[in-house]
């Protein structure tokens, strides 16, 4: 029997995205009803990719849109030596994002030394870089008390709501007994002193966290957290720990969680309902069919795995490079929803990709196109799954997109790097499967898909300055974590790309944008009060409305594989967009503000405090 996906692909004939003017007879007034602390309205009779504000043209990006600053920004201090004695062995991951660690709105920078690997005896180190503010950075990790920590990944948030930023530190399946996971608290200046007994330490030589999110769960205003285990390698149930406002955390019970390899985690309200929801890309075809979770969030902090129901946990189809599985169009035979092969999940990010309102979701995998393989060649490839609305749930439209199959993609993302005001996607991709295929779409290099108008995206990663054929070390090939800001508050999001292991190492790269600058923007921080709202304002929305199209952003601590940060800021382009638009914040605990666009400042960051001041 034919699944909703392929029902929905018969009806839904124009690829989500941002719409047209052109487009604007096809049905309605194509707006959306975003009162999103009540909204549970799945109507989609009108053609959600319709508006009389939509982009009219798509920037030409042109070529070499993005500059290398690695060396000159300074961020390369004590992470890269190109000819390492050979004792010392390659790290085979680096992890790395963006946060602000001394509250002076410049985002900064933690990451991993390349050498170090204590699964060879040498221990984590990791590497802290402080915004000067100018695209130059200081060298603070000794200063900042985390480069010795002993954790395969951090995560950054408010949990003692005291207004800086303090750090979750994920001990993963290396077995550094007696290590423990760790909390940390900022002192506010970005120095981290850590916190005994916060009851997120787990047993020692029993961690085994590949990532982790905070977002207030329960609205009681203090940041929670979901930590997903497993990884690759190894099967752990997920867990779920209740902020209590002083650092301190209480475990909480996830009701039918199983245990499976957690590779990559976000959240966001993808339902409506006010709350945060929490997606997970698990790993494995060959364990268990490797189903995908979705937990959906009653309000209170309960949850319920609804990914079956809501087409997130596996795609009926296999892997797109293959005729036999129709190019991703067939549906695996003699299969129901639930125990299709899922797939080797990475990267994940929730996002509005099409304007309409409802979050999307990005998922990233690795998927091999062997069709003698029964779980490869149903595996699910990299998808782009639209939001149809919550009673109906998602659809998998990568290939009406346009977009590319690659066998090796990892972390992705969603960003708007042009500023027009259409979401566009990154993604990091391993070389090792590269030497089967002839085209740049298909090999190592870092990935970056353009959104157009009709939704439709064309590839630029190989002409953006970020890919480079010439390096002696393949530049990009094999990135893995990645991250985006604006470093410098221009108004445009600059690139931050993890090295990882080969002969001789791999440093880690920072791009400056100069595509984005040459449109306007708008960006919003917002700030909870520490009492009704969070402080670091996780969960809230806010919502840009042009004439009926939607450009909505949530504030989120982590994303995907690894935990990739990104800016916590939220950055709205407007190049495509000509109307005094108005702006709507919803806060998590159902309070909402609209700001006219005479209370806005076009091409700055402005900053919105709990409930409606600006």
């Amino acid at each position: 029997m034919k699944r909703l996906f392929l029902l929905l692909l018969t009806t839904v004939l124009v690829v989500g995205g941002c719409s047209d003017d052109d487009d604007s007879s096809d049905a309605g007034d194509g707006s959306v009803d975003t009162d999103t602390d009540t909204d549970t309205d799945t109507d989609t009779d009108s053609d959600p990719w319709t508006s009389a504000c939509g982009i009219t043209g798509a920037n030409d990006v042109g070529a070499d849109f993005f500059v290398d600053i690695s060396d000159s920004s300074g961020i390369r201090v004590d992470n890269f030596d190109p000819s390492p004695p050979v004792t010392i062995p390659i790290n085979d991951h680096s992890r790395l994002g963006f946060a602000d660690l001394n509250g002076d709105e410049y985002d900064d920078i933690v990451c991993h030394s390349l050498f170090p690997n204590p699964q060879a005896g040498i221990p984590f180190e990791h590497l802290v870089y402080i915004n000067n503010g100018d695209g130059t950075f200081t060298h603070f990790s000794d200063d900042s008390g985390l480069r010795n920590v002993q954790a395969g990944f951090f995560l950054f948030g408010d949990v003692d709501n005291d207004g800086d930023q303090d750090c979750f530190a994920g001990l993963d399946i290396v077995d550094l007994a007696p290590e423990r996971h760790k909390l940390l608290l900022n002192d506010g200046d970005g120095h981290f002193t850590e916190m005994t007994d916060s009851g997120l330490e787990g047993t020692a030589g029993q961690t085994m966290a590949g990532n982790a999110l905070f977002a207030d769960f329960d609205g009681d205003a203090n940041l929670d957290i979901y930590i997903g285990n497993g990884q690759t390698s190894y099967l752990g149930s997920d867990q779920l720990f209740m902020g209590n406002g002083d650092g301190t955390f209480t475990a909480a019970s996830l009701p039918g969680a199983g245990s499976q390899p957690s590779n990559g985690s976000v959240a966001c309200d993808y339902d409506n309902d006010g709350d945060q929801d929490v997606f997970v890309s698990v790993y494995g075809v060959s364990n268990g069919g490797a189903q995908n979770l979705l937990w959906e969030n009653d309000g209170a902090g309960a949850f319920t795995n609804v990914a079956v129901e809501r087409g997130f946990a596996s795609l009926p189809t296999g892997n797109y490079w293959l005729e036999s599985t129709g190019f991703g169009i067939d549906e695996e035979p003699d299969v129901s929803p639930g125990a299709y092969i899922g797939s080797n999940g990475f990267g994940l990010q929730c996002s509005d990709v099409n304007n309409d309102g409802y979050m999307d979701v990005f998922v990233t995998a690795i998927s091999h196109p062997v069709d003698s393989d029964y779980s490869r060649k149903w595996s699910d490839p990299t998808a782009l799954l639209y939001n149809q609305g919550s009673s109906i749930g998602f659809v998998n439209l990568f290939l009406e997109a346009g977009l590319p199959f690659n066998e090796g993609d990892v972390d992705g993302a969603v960003v708007d790097f042009d500023n027009d005001g259409c979401l566009d996607l990154s993604m990091s991709r391993d070389k090792k499967y590269e030497a089967s295929y002839s085209s740049d779409e298909q090999k190592g290099w870092f990935g970056l898909m353009h959104q157009l108008p009709d939704g439709l995206f064309e590839s630029v990663g190989m002409v953006s300055g970020i890919n480079d054929a010439a390096a002696d070390y393949d530049q990009m090939k094999s990135a893995q974590n990645h991250a985006w800001s604006d470093i410098d508050l221009d108004g445009d999001m600059d690139l931050l790309i993890g090295g990882r292991g080969g002969s001789a190492g791999r440093p880690n790269f920072l791009f400056e944008n100069v595509i984005g600058e040459t449109s306007d923007w708008i960006g919003f921080r917002l700030r909870g009060d520490g009492s009704n709202i969070n402080r670091d304002a996780v969960g809230a929305r806010v919502t840009v409305n042009c004439d009926g199209v939607l450009m909505m952003r949530e504030v989120k601590t982590s994303r995907g594989m690894y935990n990739s940060m990104d800016m916590r800021k939220l950055h709205f382009g407007l190049g495509g967009f000509d109307c005094e638009f108005s702006v709507k914040v919803d806060w998590p605990d159902g309070a909402t503000h609209t700001f006219d666009y005479s209370e806005v400042s076009v091409g700055s960051y402005n900053e919105i405090t709990y409930p409606d001041s600006i």
